[in-house]
């Protein structure tokens, strides 16, 4: 396993980390952290909300059982509370707005997972202008409460997880010096965060990738690949995606929600690699994007567009699943895309080209245009 820098706060950790979201069930936990233990994984990414029965049934409890009595220097830990203005669960670390309310949320994390200090304490999907009020404004903010525990020893460096637009992102760093880490959604079809990670590069900002395989769609094999780069023909795509990713220096760890032995096992031997992508190879593979899309610009997924369509359409989601059939050749997003079928929300046909996408998109694509080539590929699958 290699190991990278958190930016410029001290720590190291293993360049595969684990997600705890996924876990199925306490037993599934046990042992996927004992594997992922002896596989020399370290940084932990727990949620108070994950697999939330009750306060001691829940993600951080299986999390908290499963290290009991382990070297906990060989343990990176990152918790996390939701800010948001609104009813809060506290329990769950959900809608905090207070400072009580984090100080609660923290203290409730360290019960259940046992420890007496977290490395990170990250405000939980930042991922709006409300959102980020929510977490920092005035002394009785979350923040507050986030940068007493720090003080106390509670928790060692500040952050948060965004599924934010880049702007937004690199405001909030800007703003915030105290946040010396951040996980951010990104892979190779979702790229908007690159000029995030390139301020964190260049300002010792800490970065987990989190969302590498697209939900798992970014996997199994594609013929796009080999055509275009033959040095990665035969390779399965989850391996390019996690290679992709470790080839950016600016990455510190990336995050997968694995609940099965065997893909930590693989995702653990491409993260042990001691070059898995070097920077010349991933210039070509960004350069080969327009080669796969026939010279057309690729979504990024920067959410430019997000509210903008009368019709209530995600529009970012549905360019992304298009380019995973069209571009990449991923028959993975064929069962999303033939459920929009039935889908009254999200059905591609209800697209009336008004443009209101178009003159928010900075690169300006066709994307009315591709709402009817989605519109068609349903048909296609669906009646295939």
């Amino acid at each position: 396993m290699r190991y990278r820098p958190v930016g410029d706060t001290g720590t190291e950790v293993s360049a595969l980390g684990i997600g705890t979201m996924r876990f199925k069930d306490r037993e599934n936990a046990a042992r996927m952290i004992e594997r992922e233990l002896e596989l020399g994984l370290t940084y932990f990414d727990i949620g108070s909300a994950y697999s939330y029965k009750d306060f001691d049934e829940n993600a951080e409890t299986w999390v908290g059982a499963a290290i009991a009595g382990k070297d906990r220097s060989q343990m990176v830990i990152s918790a996390k509370a939701q800010p948001r203005h609104g009813e809060p669960q506290v329990d769950r670390g959900l809608g905090i707005s207070t400072r009580d309310q984090m100080a609660q949320c923290i203290d409730n994390s360290l019960q259940r997972v046992g420890v007496q200090h977290f490395d990170f304490y990250q405000l939980w999907d930042m991922s709006a202008a409300d959102h980020f009020e929510a977490a920092c404004a005035g002394n009785d903010s979350p923040l507050a409460a986030m940068r007493q525990a720090r003080d106390q020893g509670l928790v060692r460096h500040l952050g948060f997880t965004s599924h934010g637009g880049a702007d937004d992102i690199l405001s909030w760093l800007q703003q915030v010096p105290d946040f010396r880490f951040v996980t951010i959604y990104y892979n190779f079809n979702d790229r908007y965060p690159e000029r995030v990670l390139e301020y964190c590069l260049e300002h010792q900002v800490g970065v987990c990738i989190m969302g590498p395989l697209r939900g798992g769609l970014l996997t199994g094999s594609s013929e796009v690949f080999a055509q275009h780069l033959p040095a990665l023909a035969g390779m399965p795509v989850q391996e390019i995606a996690l290679r992709f990713l470790l080839g950016s220096p600016a990455v510190s760890t990336v995050i997968s929600g694995m609940n099965e032995i065997a893909h930590l096992e693989e995702n653990a031997a491409v993260a042990s690699l001691e070059d898995p992508m070097p920077l010349d190879q991933r210039a070509q593979f960004i350069e080969a994007f327009r080669e796969f899309s026939q010279g057309q610009e690729l979504c990024t997924a920067c959410r430019y567009c997000a509210g903008k369509c009368p019709e209530g359409l995600n529009v970012s989601h549905l360019m992304g699943l298009l380019q995973l059939h069209d571009v990449f050749g991923l028959s993975t997003a064929d069962p999303q895309i033939k459920a929009l079928a039935g889908n009254e929300r999200q059905n591609p046909a209800k697209c009336v080209a008004c443009g209101a996408c178009v003159e928010a998109c900075p690169q300006d694509l066709d994307i009315p245009g591709r709402m009817d080539r989605f519109t068609v590929l349903i048909e296609e699958l669906t009646s295939a």
